[in-house]
Parts: structure tokens; C-alpha cells; sequence
């Protein structure tokens, strides 16, 4: 029979257990959620949310893999980035390089704790985690990314020195810069390991001349895709969404080893 026990941060389940929290990162707390089977197989998915997003992901979506993945015997981490969510920080100081050094900092944690480690992205999330394999700490040590909806950033809509607003949010126009100068498709052609990538057939976020070129260069890799019929950015349809995570269940799993 199933149970629950409430001990600070700690909730013990009969499958997994879960532990929510904070972590200090360059003197921010970040909030995270971190769910392990009970059998420890070190093995993980770390989830990064989007633009405006948090750690549940669109509509739920990472709650909802990330119940998949556990039942598999896979651990997940998902965080909120720095100024987003519950981590500290007011929405209006987002800094993208602040999201891929916390990205890298995760995923740098849990390799030197000894797992095998995964990144997952939704959005600018996915971009921050194709810059973070990029990164010193983690390069060449990531056997596999998933990118939901990556937005390149390759072309500036704003002025970096603006105050804009987006959805009742604030941000500084410097978010996008930094998002430009961390040269999505540089990465991209760097990185030799598995990646799996999804786009809505109508995302109005990303153009799609940029979904064809991030397409395009996945193929060249002999990497898998999926465009989903009539979706948009986010969210999706919930049966579609199921099955994204079925399939990339399915693909994460030859990864690990």
C-alpha cells in the first residue's frame, strides 16, 4: 500500500521519493523538485521550463512525463529559473546567462554525484540547454538532450536597454541578447550526442524558415523529430503530448545505460 510521510522537504512514496527544496546558486535560491525511484539507479532527466514559464512546465506537461519517467525507474529534477517561479528574484532581472549557468550547475551536480544525466527543454528553456552543453563543466557529458519547441534567437526584436512587457511581465530587453550571443546553432553543430526534437506545425513564436534550419540540421545528424499537426508553441493537445512523452521515453532509455 501506498504512503505518504511529511519530514521537512522529504515525501516518501512507494515508488519514488520526492524532495522539493532550494538551492543556492550564485547567492539565489533556486526552487526545484526532485523525484527518485527508490531502487537509485542514477540515472536522470533535468527539466528546463520557458520564457515566462516555471517547473510544471505548459500545461502541466513536465508533472505529467515526469510521472512516466519515475515509473520507469528514472529520476527527474525539475527547477524554477532564477527570477521565474518560486526561486528568488523579481521577473524584471532575467538574465538567459543566469538560465543556462543554472541549467549547467544542475546538471554538473548530478554528474559529480555520479549519475548519467539528461537534459530536457521546453522553449528558451531548450535553448538554454543547447547552450549548456556547450558548457566547460558538462561539454561532451550529456549523452542525450530532448529540445520541445527551441526558439535560435538568431535576429533581435527588441532593444537590449528596453523595459518590455509580455502576458503582465516585465523584462529587460538584454534577455534576448544574451539568448542571441549564446549561438543556438553553433551549439547545435557542436553537439555529437542523441537529441530528440518537437515542433508544433503552427508555432507562432518560432518562424518557421528557423524550424526548418534547426530541423534540417537535426536530420543531417540522423536524429529523430516530430512535428505535431495543428499545435501551436505550447501547450499541446493532451493525447498528442502523451504521446511525445511515450516516444521519448523510448528514446532516452537506449542513452542510459
Amino acid at each position: 500500500m501506498a504512503f505518504s510521510r511529511v519530514s521537512g522537504e522529504l515525501l516518501a512514496y512507494n515508488i519514488f521519493m520526492k524532495k522539493t527544496g532550494f538551492e543556492n546558486i550564485n547567492n539565489i535560491n533556486i526552487f526545484f523538485v526532485l523525484n527518485e525511484p527508490k531502487s537509485e539507479s542514477k540515472k536522470i532527466v533535468i527539466m528546463s521550463h520557458g520564457f515566462r514559464g516555471s517547473s510544471v512546465g505548459p500545461a502541466r506537461t513536465f508533472v505529467n512525463f515526469e510521472k512516466l519517467i519515475n515509473e520507469n525507474d528514472i529520476s527527474t529534477l525539475r527547477f524554477d529559473q532564477p527570477c521565474s517561479g518560486n526561486s528568488d528574484g523579481e521577473y524584471i532581472d532575467s538574465s538567459f546567462n543566469e538560465w543556462i549557468a543554472t541549467t549547467t550547475f544542475f546538471a554538473s551536480k548530478y554528474l559529480n554525484l555520479g549519475y548519467q544525466v539528461i537534459l530536457l527543454g521546453q522553449s528558451m528553456g531548450a535553448t538554454a540547454t543547447m547552450a549548456a552543453t556547450a558548457q566547460k563543466d558538462i561539454e561532451g557529458k550529456i549523452p542525450c538532450i530532448i529540445l520541445w519547441v527551441p526558439d535560435p534567437e538568431i535576429e533581435l526584436a527588441v532593444i537590449p536597454s528596453d523595459i518590455c512587457e509580455e502576458a503582465g511581465e516585465k523584462y529587460k530587453g538584454r534577455f534576448w541578447e544574451e539568448a542571441k550571443e549564446s549561438n543556438f546553432f553553433g551549439c547545435l553543430d557542436k553537439y555529437t550526442e542523441g537529441i530528440h526534437l518537437v515542433y508544433g506545425e503552427n508555432d507562432k513564436y518560432v518562424a518557421k524558415e528557423l524550424r526548418d534550419q534547426v530541423i534540417e540540421k537535426v536530420k543531417a545528424k540522423n536524429q529523430p523529430f516530430m512535428i505535431l499537426k495543428g499545435q501551436d508553441h505550447s501547450p499541446w493537445a493532451y493525447d498528442l503530448a502523451q504521446n511525445v512523452f511515450e516516444q521519448e521515453l523510448e528514446f532516452i532509455k537506449k542513452y542510459f545505460v
